[in-house]
């Protein structure tokens, strides 16, 4: 017994002095990471430090909006210390640090930034839009819009329309906006009541909202954390302006009412103004696809549209007795927390072609016919381009949004996975690529593809749109429709053999894009075509450069007048 008591009193000091060991090996770990931290942390406050300070040095962006990448790590380059010797391992990937999503790196030097509101004069924005294209339509632009206005701090948002929950079709459009503001008017009292409630309660902090959106359009939760279902009846709100709740824009996008709707889309009253962003104009149709009676504003997505399509006398013609409202230019964008860039060593293709093929785009279809070619033949030599692939136009939506429709859009609701996911993996693609190939189309439009790549770093190999056209030749590999594969694939090659001029280019065509074409952009300057309006301001407001020259419509449709030349879609200016 004494044997094995004495056994037992030599062992417990052993097992304590194991657990004491594990427990200093544990603390040594924790400390690293937690010291690793610290140096991370540090080694990006150094950064952002010597960022500034480079900044400054060089005074960039200079008059241009330039930053000289080469210059720049040159700078970096020479830093003393540690932080010099980390950068010059790598300086010909070294990079900006805001040169990733703007969500994790903050803005740049760049961007366009809305002044915030002075109190209580942000504007109510109502996005009318269709529930089942909604659903449906795998381009997010709409909702990429949406998006970016609920950032914007000068905005109050609000998604409704025909097809959500709520709507009428037997009233005017009219009488559902007005329905409408009365109900958010009423939800915004019920939220105002729950809050207070809440603070007479002694509550931190309240409960839990149901909705990512805007608390002001859902219902507080009950006690058991449902909504609370104290909402009259849609039929039951009046049909008169409410005093608290007035949306300034009412803005619609593309033709969500068709031909045989005319007789229910009336002029609102309750001092909205009913602003219509048009779609595409392919066979002139965006001219039947317009509410002239109705809108205060319309605007179009290509410039040169307003004069070509527009003009006053050609739209009398067309419209009798057209009383003039105010027209403007709203470029196709990108949101930069969508569409942001990498570093070149994280850019695994060299360049990738996107987009849907087609007659309407020669580029894309001879890109993609010589592409498939490949595959079918392997003998023939390997191309520097390959392919995203298309998703295809349309999204199959679930049974129960379809039985159920919401009353609103909500950030990150399920019913639009499938659309960010699409989204994201086309973003992917942009970020992933050195060049970015497409064509701007037979019309020669500036699409959102021009923003998205731009935004993503990604050099752009394309013909050159007739809008902001200046600017984009300077950082845009120039290709022409009527090349074939050999010229368009040596051009390619050309410049892939130049990876310093090619980063300077993504560099040049990032801070244009973050300037002017993001969404943020397209939001700031809705609010101030409707403030010109308000003003008195009636006509053609162009914000944004453009030229009017030759270009196809597609279908049976006119060129402009001035297009001469036999053969070609661009007149005088097509070129082998």
């Amino acid at each position: 017994m004494a044997r094995g008591s004495n056994w037992f009193s030599l062992a417990r000091p052993l097992r304590r002095r194991g657990f004491l060991v594990l427990l200093a090996v544990l603390l040594a770990i924790l400390a690293v990471l937690v010291v690793d931290e610290w140096h991370s942390q540090r080694t990006q406050l150094a950064r952002w430090a010597a960022e500034l300070g480079a900044r400054e040095a060089a005074g960039y962006p200079d008059a241009n909006g330039r930053l000289d990448l080469h210059s720049w790590r040159e700078r970096t380059a020479s830093r003393p210390g540690w932080l010099g010797r980390l950068e010059r391992r790598n300086v010909e990937d070294t990079w900006p640090v805001w040169w990733g999503n703007a969500d994790d790196v903050g803005p740049s030097p760049f961007d366009h930034v809305p002044n915030p509101p002075n109190p209580g004069q942000r504007r109510r924005v109502l996005f009318l839009t269709d529930y089942n294209d909604y659903l449906e339509r795998m381009n997010s632009h709409t909702y990429e819009i949406v998006d970016a206005a609920l950032r914007h701090p000068q905005v109050i948002v609000d998604v409704w329309g025909p097809g959500w929950a709520g709507y009428d079709w037997d009233v005017p459009l009219s009488v559902n906006v007005k329905r409408r503001a009365n109900r958010v008017a009423h939800l915004e009292g019920v939220r105002a009541e729950y809050d207070a409630a809440v603070e007479r309660a002694g509550e931190e902090g309240g409960r839990e909202w149901p909705s990512m959106f805007p608390r002001s359009l859902v219902s507080p939760p009950s006690d058991d954390g449902a909504e609370a279902g104290t909402a009259p009846a849609w039929d039951e709100y009046v049909d008169s302006c409410n005093d608290r709740v007035r949306y300034d824009i009412v803005w619609t996008i593309s033709d969500i009412y068709k031909a045989h709707h005319m007789g229910h889309v009336d002029a609102l009253d309750c001092g909205a103004l009913l602003v219509q962003q048009l779609g595409d104009c392919h066979e002139h149709r965006c001219l039947k696809e317009w509410y002239p009676h109705a809108n205060n504003i319309t605007v179009t997505k290509y410039g040169f549209e307003l004069p070509e399509l527009f003009g006053l006398a050609g739209v009398r013609k067309v419209y009798p007795g057209f009383e003039m409202g105010l027209f403007g230019h709203s470029p196709d964008t990108g949101n930069e927390w969508d569409f942001y860039p990498l570093p070149w060593s994280e850019r695994t293709a060299q360049a990738v072609i996107f987009g849907f093929d087609g007659s309407f785009y020669p580029v894309r279809t001879t890109v993609t016919d010589h592409l498939r070619r490949l595959e079918e033949d392997d003998s023939l030599p390997p191309s520097p381009i390959s392919r995203h692939p298309h998703p295809g136009y349309e999204v199959d939506a679930a049974a129960e949004y379809r039985q159920t429709p919401l009353e609103t859009y909500e950030l990150g609701h399920a019913s639009y996975a499938r659309h960010r996911h699409i989204r994201a993996d086309f973003a992917r693609g942009m970020r992933t690529a050195q060049i970015c190939v497409f064509d701007s189309s037979l019309e020669r439009k500036l699409i959102r593809k021009y923003a998205q790549a731009l935004l993503s770093g990604c050099v752009i190999a394309a013909d050159l749109p007739t809008e902001h056209e200046e600017a984009m030749s300077s950082f845009v590999i120039p290709l022409e429709p009527a090349w074939g594969i050999e010229r368009i694939e040596a051009e390619i090659n050309s410049f892939l053999a130049q990876p310093e001029r090619l980063q300077q280019m993504a560099m040049d065509g990032f801070a244009y894009a973050r300037g002017h074409l993001t969404t943020t952009h397209k939001v700031s300057d809705m609010l101030r075509l409707a403030d010109r309006h308000r003003a008195g301001a009636r006509g053609y407001d162009h914000a944004h450069s453009f030229s009017s020259r030759c270009r196809s419509y597609a279908g049976d449709a006119p060129p402009p007048p001035w297009c001469v030349g036999e053969g070609g879609h661009r007149g005088l200016e097509d070129r082998d």
